[in-house]
Parts: structure tokens; sequence; C-alpha cells
């Protein structure tokens, strides 16, 4: 009776062991592939990227799985920045630079400069002879006074709700955006106005032909406009395409343009500049002419030939509240007179 008891007990004993090893076992491999639940909120990011700093390794393991964004998106945020990247907006304006300026009057649309039309003549004249009589007569030239305006309109709650920098941000393209329109009407004033060279080319000039086109836009312009102060044309506008174009000129390699030296001074034009010289002409880089090599992508100009008169800009806001928004409307006034059309010479592309 006792052996059979203990025999008993006995196997009892083993599987009961059997049981408690599987158990533990199961309970491991439990562990193993189980993945940590983490309290992951910003109170609890906050204590823990402190105590990491400190040295904390639990602290640091757990920033470590907060910063998996795919499984904790949104704990990490997204910062904006303050810089706005704006590849678009421009505020130059090379063809009103090239030109002369002037204050346009304080009212009207309208406004007139007297121009001479015929000069009176000086002839040798014989002993008791009559002098030579040719009246001297004048005209005007009428100038109108554009207006150039832009306007956006936005809810009161993207005024309100955002951040003050899409206000600054709109102001200074609609800025930009009206610099671009005063100078687009010059360019097309210019090109216009000015006298197309007898000779063509077919495509973009070489260094002989940009030479060429240079010196009979001197003689055109002093001959229009010999009677002004300064009779010369000290100018030259370019798209940006001839812009290119001239820095590649050369001399058997060497850069005519893009380099000056006692053996090699054609003048000064650079890839990281605007303004330049070329063939002793101050040269504006104008990206409102066409591109490419086109009539009037060339224009010599003499500065007094052509005026751009321009007042201030302003700024006008209005609260719409039956809609609930803004309208801000930004403009200015400017008027281009062109006193004398042949002061400016222009390439010709046959």
């Amino acid at each position: 009776m006792s052996e059979s008891t203990d025999s008993v007990s006995t196997e009892v004993s083993v599987e009961a062991a059997h049981a408690v090893t599987a158990a533990a076992v199961n309970a491991t491999a439990g562990v193993a592939y189980a993945k940590p639940r983490l309290e992951f909120t910003p109170g609890k990011y906050l204590e823990n990227t402190i105590k990491a700093a400190l040295g904390d390794d639990n602290a640091r393991q757990y920033v470590a799985a907060a910063a998996d964004t795919t499984d904790n998106a949104g704990l990490v945020p997204t910062r904006q920045l303050a810089t706005v990247i704006n590849g678009l907006a421009t505020t130059i304006r090379p063809s009103i630079d090239a030109i002369s300026r002037g204050t346009l009057p304080d009212a009207g649309m309208t406004f007139e400069i007297p121009k001479i039309t015929t000069l009176p003549t000086v002839a040798e004249t014989s002993e008791a002879g009559t002098p030579s009589e040719t009246d001297q007569a004048a005209a005007f030239v009428t100038v109108n006074v554009k207006k150039y305006a832009g306007q956006q309109t936005f809810s009161v709650e993207l005024m309100d709700r955002t951040s003050p920098m899409f206000y600054d941000e709109l102001v200074r393209n609609l800025a930009a955006q009206y610099a671009a329109a005063t100078n687009a009407a010059v360019s097309a004033a210019l090109v216009s106005g000015a006298t197309a060279d007898s000779t063509t080319t077919t495509t973009y000039p070489t260094a002989t032909e940009l030479l060429g086109f240079v010196s009979r836009g001197a003689a055109s312009v002093f001959n229009a406009t010999k009677g002004l102060p300064v009779p010369y044309a000290t100018k030259l506008i370019g798209g940006t395409g001839q812009w290119g174009n001239i820095m590649t000129l050369n001399d058997s390699g060497r850069p005519i343009y893009m380099a000056q030296n006692p053996m090699n001074a054609g003048g000064a034009v650079s890839a990281t500049s605007l303004r330049g010289n070329v063939a002793g002409l101050d040269f504006y880089v104008d990206p409102s002419l066409n591109s490419g090599d086109a009539d009037g992508t060339l224009i010599m100009v003499n500065p007094d030939a052509y005026t751009w008169y321009e007042g201030s800009t302003y700024q006008l806001r209005a609260d719409v509240i039956a809609s609930g928004q803004i309208s801000l409307m930004f403009y200015g006034y400017g008027a281009i007179a062109t006193k004398i059309a042949a002061g400016a010479f222009k390439n010709n592309k046959a």
C-alpha cells in the first residue's frame, strides 16, 4: 500500500513539474514576441526626454520608440519655418532703369510736353541779301497716364487666424507684380518705337555682328537725338537669351565679355549679375523681353529719348461685411513718354 502511494505521488510530482516548465516556456515565448505597450502622450514624452538627457537608459529607449513617426504620427510635430520660398516674384525693372525718370504731374490722366518740330534756318547770305527764313514750329507730345492695379480677396479667418506672414508676403508679391507690369509697359514702348536695324541676322549675333549692330545703332540714335544734352545711346537692354549668347562670345577661346584685360577689353558681362557693359554701353538684362533672338531682344537707347513718369503706390483695403471677406488692392499710376522714338535702335532678325 505504501509503495503504491509513493509511486502515484512521484508520477503526480513529475507531471506537475512538466506542467510548470511548459507554462514557463509559454510565458517566456509570450514575452519574447509581444511588443511593449508604452504610453505615448506629450506629457510623457517630455518627461522621458528630460530623463534621457540625464542618462536614464529606459527613458532613452522610450524616446527612441516615440521617434517612430509611422506608429506615432502627430506625436513628433512638423514645424513650419518663417522663411518663404518664392522663385516667381522679382521687383527688378531693367527697362525703366535704362531710361530717364520723371515725377508724375499731380492731376489729370494725360499731360503734354512741348516738342520742337521745325528749326529756324541760317544760311550764307550775300551782301544786302535776304536772310534765310524758316519759322520755328512746335507741337505737343501727349502722354497718357495709366493705372496698374492688382487685388486679392480673402476671408477674415485667413487674416485673423493665420500667421502675419501671409499678409506680408501678399503685399510683397503684389508690389513685385506691379513692378513687372510697369516694366513690361516700358519695354513694349521701346520695342515699338525703336528703329529696326537695316542689317538682319539669322540667329543670335556673332561677335562681329554684335559690334556691327552697336556701331550702326550709335549712328542712328545720334542722328535722331543730336539736339538732346547727351545725344548718344548709352544703354543696351537685352533679353535673357541675348545675355546668355553674349557670354559665349570669344576670341580664339578667350571670352570677350566675361573678363577684361589689356588684350581683351570688349566689356564685362557676368552670369552672376544682371548689369554689365557691352562695347562701352551699360548693359541691362530684362526678362520681360523675348527670351530668344527675335526682333527687339537687343535695344540700344538714349535715356533722354524716353522718360518714365511715376507717382506713389497705394494700398486700398475694403471689408465686405456681407460675405465676411477682405479685399486688398495694390495700385499706382505711371506714364511712358516717347519723346523721340528713333532714340532707340533694335536688332532685326531675318
